[in-house]
């Protein structure tokens, strides 16, 4: 079994070397900076988030993904500046993702600002594994396998670069961004970062003062392939959510959340969400788990009123 593992391994890891798709979240909604830099800034908080995600649970070598990510708004520099640390696992190989996002504002576009940004960073790859060919060729003689000749350990590092339109307003969000643009080389393990496109929306709808309906959208492409999630979620006074992630061609993932307000103008929350695999893959994994903490305050104090007494009026 292990041997067919690595075979097969070996066998999707030679087609990465021409295309490739990038992490993902059941979360994606709370999450824009890591692929989108022109969100950085733009809610007028200082934010931080982390997730976590567990793919496929139960079978050997799963993805596990974990990401933070920490934006505030600059004005000084008329926009806002962002940080992302992504952490991605598959099988015998291990991604590191670092991206510095800055966001230039253009506000008074309709009830929403529009956001602009560019981002820079480092992508850092490892695979540390025994190669084995399907047809016995040894594999120091496999060309496509690295081109370092080392079969065991090998990484390789290349810089990164990203840009993202980013418009939010107070009930809905729109974005456009593309990643990996030049599509680095990394010559050590003979694979190419592929660009990939990202597309986000959402729309919040008060049903009455007690329910919000929101809807959300992501559509993620590297031109080879595209996969689209589609979310409705029902947030219940401001404080607990439940709703449903659909992804297609993939997996159900059901979703609950709880938020907080506090008196300094800040917002915690905290979701929890567990993917129903509908693909094949069902028969041997139990599942996907995907959790979200994310945490959000404003530097800038309440406005005091100010109450004044004319002696005409008692």
């Amino acid at each position: 079994m292990k041997r067919i593992i690595t075979v097969m391994s070996a066998f999707v890891l030679s087609f990465t070397g021409m295309a490739q798709q990038d992490y993902q979240f059941t979360h994606y909604m709370f999450d824009n900076l890591s692929f989108n830099p022109g969100y950085a800034g733009i809610t007028n908080s200082i934010c931080g988030t982390v997730m976590g995600r567990q793919q496929w649970a139960g079978f050997a070598g799963s993805p596990q993904t974990g990401l933070i990510n920490i934006h505030a708004p600059i004005r000084l520099l008329r926009g806002g500046l962002g940080l992302s640390y992504l952490n991605d696992q598959l099988g015998f190989e291990k991604n590191n993702i670092v991206r510095l996002s800055y966001s230039y504002h253009l506000g008074g576009i309709g009830p929403g600002t529009l956001g602009i940004g560019v981002s820079g960073g480092i992508v850092q790859k490892s695979i540390n594994a025994t190669w084995i060919t399907p047809d016995g060729t040894p594999a120091q003689a496999d060309g496509a396998i690295n081109a370092s000749g080392n079969t065991s350990n090998t990484s390789d590092l290349v810089s990164d670069f990203n840009f993202g339109a980013f418009y939010y307003a107070p009930n809905m969000y729109f974005g456009l961004s593309a990643t990996h643009l030049g599509q680095a080389e990394m010559m050590n393990l003979n694979i190419q970062n592929v660009q990939h496109y990202w597309l986000t929306a959402g729309y919040t709808h008060n049903i009455n003062p007690q329910l919000k309906l929101r809807p959300n959208l992501l559509v993620k492409s590297d031109v080879a392939s595209t996969q689209i999630d589609l979310n409705v979620n029902v947030l219940y006074k401001d404080m607990v959510w439940g709703g449903l992630t659909y992804r297609l061609g993939d997996a159900i993932a059901p979703m609950i959340g709880y938020q907080k307000k506090f008196k300094n103008n800040a917002t915690l929350r905290i979701g929890y969400s567990y993917g129903i695999t509908t693909s094949q893959i069902k028969n041997y994994s139990s599942g996907t788990h995907d959790f979200m903490i994310n945490y959000c305050f404003n530097l800038e104090k309440p406005q005091i009123l100010q109450k004044s007494k004319n002696p005409r009026f008692l």
